[in-house]
């Protein structure tokens, strides 16, 4: 699953990079999966502690990376289309080259991107279970209870807590 985000995020930033102009989209939708990733990933795997930070720091660092490319990528062919930045007509390459990546490449990138979406395991009744795994999580002696903040810890829980606050 965190495979599936990772190649989700750039794939869908370099899409809205190359040309489309939804931002919202382009910005809202991958964000919003991020907390339910990391949601999962602490449910699956309750010895790895604090994880936040590098799931988000994986998020930056990759729209950025594909921001990056996505820029690269199109100089690039408009570099071998011919474009020179102090003509006032351009050939027809350029053209071809600037309609290109416009409207067909950002298009298909984000239909990619769609499908992706639509694979993700986390649906609506994922997020429930977990919900519910993260309540009984917090009303028992769960270790899950110190990490999310805002939640009542048990005194058996709260010396684990201190201990594991150590490292």
């Amino acid at each position: 699953m965190l495979l599936v985000f990772l190649f989700l995020s750039p794939l869908h930033s370099a899409g809205a990079g190359v040309g489309v102009t939804d931002v919202y989209v382009g910005l809202s939708v991958a964000r919003s999966m991020l907390p339910d990733t990391v949601d999962d990933f602490m449910l699956r795997n309750p010895s790895c502690l604090n994880l936040e930070a590098l799931f988000y720091s994986f998020y930056v660092f990759f729209n950025k990376f594909a921001g990056g490319l996505a820029v690269g990528i199109s100089t690039l062919s408009l570099h071998f289309a011919g474009y020179h930045a102090g003509d006032c007509t351009h050939n027809h390459s350029v053209i071809l080259a600037l309609q290109l990546l416009m409207a067909p490449i950002p298009i298909s990138l984000l239909l990619i991107a769609i499908i992706i979406f639509l694979l993700h395991p986390i649906d609506e009744e994922r997020r429930k279970q977990m919900r519910m795994e993260m309540e009984a999580a917090r009303e028992g002696s769960g270790s899950l209870s110190c990490l999310l903040p805002g939640w009542e810890v048990t005194a058996e829980v709260s010396n684990e807590c201190q201990e594991l606050s150590r490292f």
